[in-house]
């Protein structure tokens, strides 16, 4: 479906302020090694398109329904759907009159996504730029190199938006062309990190020394309750940091405003399991890493 030159891509954000310095266009790669139960954003997991229905859209005109060639919708709006039989042909999403389907990923070159970053260079000043993000940018790690590479060579400064979870060989050889990594540090437990997320925290830890020693690093800590925001792991994590080369430290309290990507996917929302975070544990947090010394933001302000 792609060659060096193409990736896949969830979307394009643009005049973003909390995804690395000044002002930045953020690119969303699709794929991720990492199913954290609480992702904001999860049609960048999968990496190929997917299907999303926007119920509130739907007026039940039936097009849909006459145009599917797998039978997979009804007209039925509360099961319009039927993600065993959609074949992913996207013939709803070209007949729709109301943009109630949409694709979510599509394939793009990476000459195409450098003509949407040029457009907002005047807007960059001298600490905007580019961020690729995801799912997890190493997923695709050509393109990713592709877009990177391009960008310093036209004079656009660099943001790599991370889980850690890659091969070190890769990282070492994207970060030659990267300003500034922004880095999950989910857990430190490996029995919960690979609880929470689907995977080991060995190779993101080894990771993360590495990283730090090559490329300015901040470090970003998703704030889960009933997970990761227990005083233990926020201690153990600000004494592991002590050891790296890290100046600051973002809390990222979770939030539900990724709730309506799950309904159109037709999946089930996690965020009701999981509960909210309250103000006084993300004070909490940031009041420890402060005190080891850290630069902390709550939101990731810069």
């Amino acid at each position: 479906m792609t060659t060096r030159n193409t990736g896949i891509i969830a979307d394009i954000k643009k005049f973003e302020t909390h995804d690395g310095p000044g002002i930045r266009t953020t690119v969303f790669i699709k794929g991720c090694f990492l199913r954290c139960k609480w992702c904001a954003n999860p049609e960048t997991l999968e990496y190929s398109p997917q299907l999303y229905f926007i119920p509130k859209k739907c007026i039940g005109c039936g097009q849909c329904v006459e145009n599917c060639p797998a039978g997979a919708i009804s007209v039925m709006p509360d099961n319009k759907v039927n993600r065993q039989k959609c074949v992913l042909c996207m013939k709803c999403v070209e007949v729709c009159p109301y943009s109630a389907f949409k694709q979510a990923g599509r394939v793009i070159t990476i000459d195409e996504v450098m003509k949407e970053v040029e457009k907002d260079k005047p807007f960059y000043g001298s600490d905007g730029g580019l961020t690729i993000s995801g799912g997890e940018p190493l997923y695709q790690p050509d393109f990713t190199r592709g877009l990177l590479k391009k960008s310093k060579e036209k004079g656009i400064s660099t943001v790599l938006d991370t889980t850690g979870y890659a091969k070190w060989e890769v990282y070492d050889d994207l970060l030659g062309f990267t300003d500034m990594v922004l880095l999950d540090i989910k857990h430190m437990d490996p029995a919960k990190h690979l609880e929470g997320t689907g995977v080991s925290n060995k190779i993101i830890l080894e990771n993360a020394k590495l990283i730090a020693e090559k490329c300015k690093t901040r470090i970003s800590i998703p704030l889960i309750p009933g997970y990761n925001n227990t005083l233990e792991n926020l201690i153990a994590t600000a004494e592991f940091l002590k050891t790296i080369s890290i100046e600051w430290v973002d809390i990222l309290p979770l939030h539900s405003l990724g709730s309506s990507k799950y309904e159109y996917l037709g999946l089930a929302s996690p965020y009701p399991k999981i509960g909210e975070i309250n103000k006084e544990e993300v004070v909490r947090a940031r009041d420890i890493f402060t005190k080891y010394g850290f630069k902390t933001t709550i939101g990731r302000m810069m």
